[in-house]
This record gives C-alpha cells, structure tokens and sequence, in this order.
C-alpha cells in the first residue's frame, strides 16, 4: 500500500512540474487508498463439542471482527456464543452446540483515515460430534456445585496416568486441566464410571462440554455441597491455578468462565472418544 501511494504521488509531482509557473499555489492531493484489505490463511478447527478455534494470517497492529453464524435450522442457545480473543490472529468461539456447522467470517477494520475496501473472508466449520454410548438418569435438585480438586494431588494410578499430558486450559481462565480431546478433567462417582472414562455434559441453559475421569469420589453418584447441593462433578485445576473467587466459594458453578457458564446439570451421557485436537 505505501509504495502504491508513494508511486501515484511522484507520478502526480512529475506532471505538475512541466506546468508554467501560476501565480497561484498549487495543492497536490494524493489519490485516495483503493486497495482491498482481507485476512488470508484463515484456518477453522473444533477444539470440543462447543467450541471452535479461529486463526488467521494478521496485520500488524490492525484489529479484527470476527462473526459467527449458524447454518443448522435449530438456532436455539445463539446467544450462549462468546468470543474470545487472544491475539489479532486468534479467536476461539465458546458456547456451541455439539455437531453443529456454523460459518465464520473475519473482518478487517479500518483504522483511522483509512480509505481502503475492508473485505470479510469466510470459513466453514463444525464442533465436535460425539457418539453417546450410555445415557444416566436425571439428577434432581441443586446441581450447580462444581466444586474442585487440585492436579497436584493425583500422585498415583489410574489417575496419575490420567492426568498426564493434560494442562490449564488456556480459553476459559478457569485453571480446570484439559486433555488432548478437549476434555476437562475431573473427579465423578463410580456410578458414572472409572478413570478415563468420557462424558458429554449438558446443562440446563444448553452449555455442553465433554469430561473425562481422572479421579474417583467414591461409590457415590455425588457429594452432599452447602447443605441441599449435590456436587456431581468435581474440577481438578492445575497447580497454583485456581482463581481467588473459587477458592473464596468453593464452587466454579457461581461464575461465568468466557462462555463457560454453569447451572443445573439436564444430562450426563457416556461417549466415546474422537479425534485429538490442538489448541
């Protein structure tokens, strides 16, 4: 773009120069910037069964739009999507549905005075679908208590086995470990099953996110919370990563975690394992 100005304000000087002398001042303007500003190597991958990673080739210190649209006829829980940015070149969409296509379209935007055509570039993605194997009865009453357990503290097998290769999860700021299948790890009773064990967890305001066992509670479906709570699911965070407001509580259920955003649990179902991803 600089050297496409450059040249049209010298061609412009060089013609003026070989006009006669006017006893008026001469203003030369430039020509106005009609160059086409799009990203390029946009690229679209599933991270979980609810969200998607967004990354594209970006310009230096120049922002983007990023949009979100889905293409399935249920349209139901659009506005559980949240975007968050962790570069200029990178995007991750939070709070979708499972096996759901959705296009993505990034936008440049114009910085100031800039005159030049800002074009959105659109890719085509799908989250992760799974494949249910069991399904659990309903647990009723309060089940938003999602209290935790620290990584550290998985010193034998199968969980020590379980919990390696996993780390913090770098989209929610939450701390919770996940795996390499975008899995958060946690601890469940036997009645759900044993270590390695995955699972497709729906709450009652749609949010979906997969689990995998990495430590028992015991032959138990939950454990008592606050008095009529039942904590069915137990996060396990990293090491020195658990944020000061869920310490304070004891439960991650109380917050909102970038599109994460807890309630009552609507359905535990046992599923198998896909494909690795990258975050």
């Amino acid at each position: 773009m600089f050297e496409k100005f450059v040249g049209t304000y010298i061609s412009a000087l060089l013609v003026t120069s070989s006009v006669s002398p006017s006893t008026e001042p001469v203003t030369i303007q430039p020509h106005p910037d009609t160059s086409i500003h799009c990203v390029s190597d946009l690229q679209v991958s599933p991270v979980s069964v609810s969200c998607l990673k967004v990354t594209w080739t970006a310009e230096q210190n120049r922002d983007y739009t990023v949009t979100c649209t889905i293409l399935d006829s249920d349209i139901a829980y659009v506005d559980n999507m949240c975007f968050v940015f962790k570069s200029n070149s990178l995007c991750y969409i939070t709070g979708l549905r499972e096996g759901t296509s959705y296009s993505i379209d990034v936008i440049p935007i114009a910085k100031e005075g800039e005159t030049s055509e800002m074009q959105s570039t659109c890719a085509y993605a799908k989250t992760e679908q799974v494949e249910v194997i069991e399904n659990f009865p309903y647990e009723d009453g309060w089940t938003n208590c999602f209290a935790y357990e620290n990584a550290a503290g998985l010193t034998r097998n199968p969980s020590w086995s379980a919990i390696r290769g996993c780390i913090p999860d770098p989209i929610t700021d939450t701390g919770i470990m996940r795996d390499e299948y975008g899995d958060y790890c946690v601890a469940m009773g036997t009645k759900y099953g044993y270590c390695n064990d995955r699972f497709l967890i729906t709450l009652e305001n749609g949010i979906q996110f997969t689990v995998k066992i990495c430590d028992s509670k015991g032959d138990v479906p939950y454990h008592h919370f606050g008095g009529t709570g039942k904590c069915v699911i137990e996060f396990i965070h990293g090491n020195g990563q658990l944020p000061n407001c869920v310490a304070f509580t004891g439960n991650y259920g109380c917050f909102s975690w970038n599109g994460l955003d807890f309630d009552n649990i609507r359905s535990i179902q046992k599923i198998n394992y896909g494909n690795p991803i990258s975050y």
